[in-house]
């Protein structure tokens, strides 16, 4: 088991009655990456391409859609394709949001949203073609933008975080939750 898997599954949320199911977790081939990548037309690297190689298939329940965008059910390949980003650059209402990270062009960067919490106000996301592992924090209610940390530094604080009534017993809701969605 990788220590990655180990250090989240030794996060535990009082708040979280979701199963975990390790013995399920499975990660995407190198050859999977790179069909990823051409995809969406980003690259994977670092700490974010370690995820996907461990549980980027399944999560086993450690990690789970909605909140995580990778699982989440309803994604669709415009979620993380140029289209978004150029939709969001293009878009009024997040003026402040780019004016705030510096002026910078979304597509040239390659904006990856991976996460929402809190209804999705706080919207985490990364910036690939900067090859690094920083994740950043977008307050879409105040339209503020700050550095979190890293991918792994967003992961331990989602697991200690999050809750959620579902158990995860149906295989059908386990299954939608922490399927992994980008091939």
């Amino acid at each position: 088991m990788s220590n990655l898997i180990q250090t989240l599954l030794s996060i535990k949320s009082p708040y979280n009655n979701f199963i975990e199911r390790p013995e399920l977790i499975q990660g995407y081939t190198e050859d999977e990456i790179k069909q990823i990548e051409q995809k969406y037309n980003i690259p994977i690297h670092g700490q974010f391409k370690e995820l996907l190689m461990t549980m980027g298939r399944c999560s086993g329940g450690i990690l789970r859609g909605d909140e995580i965008y990778i699982y989440r059910a309803t994604l669709n390949y415009d979620d993380f394709h140029n289209e978004l980003n150029i939709e969001i650059q293009n878009d009024p209402d997040c003026q402040e949001f780019i004016k705030n990270m510096g002026d910078i062009d979304l597509v040239e960067k390659k904006y990856f949203a991976f996460a929402g919490i809190n209804e999705h106000m706080l919207q985490y996301f990364m910036l690939l073609a900067n090859q690094d592992d920083t994740i950043y924090e977008w307050d879409t209610n105040e339209d503020t933008v700050k550095e979190f940390g890293t991918l792994f530094d967003f992961l331990k604080y989602y697991r200690q975080i999050i809750g959620s009534d579902i158990t995860g017993q149906n295989n059908e809701v386990f299954k939608r939750l922490t399927t992994g969605r980008l091939l």
